[in-house]
């Protein structure tokens, strides 16, 4: 092998040395973009998480609220029907 096969060859690996390393870096920013992109994803996704948990705590607290009230209504016309049964019987017991 002469000189110049050996400059060429030189050159020729130098070359190839340098366009692996661009191609290596543009991998490694493609991956930080992407690295980024993912995070900023997992983040969003942990905020949706989060306000449907507070959705679903705050249904689940109305819910319970409008059975309260329910029973509330049950109580209240239990109550009702005892003080008519009462003024009703009054009345057939007078007749």
């Amino acid at each position: 092998m002469t000189d110049d096969d050996l400059k060429q060859l030189i050159a020729s690996n130098a070359k190839s040395i340098q366009a692996l390393t661009t191609s290596l870096n543009e991998l490694k920013q493609e991956w930080q973009k992407d690295r980024e992109e993912w995070q900023k994803d997992r983040k969003q996704i942990y905020q949706w998480m989060s306000r449907l948990s507070a959705s679903q705590a705050n249904f689940w607290e109305t819910q319970a609220d409008y059975y309260r009230r329910l029973e509330d209504v049950e109580d209240r016309q239990a109550i009702m029907l005892e003080i008519l049964n009462r003024v009703t019987k009054k009345d057939e017991d007078e007749s």
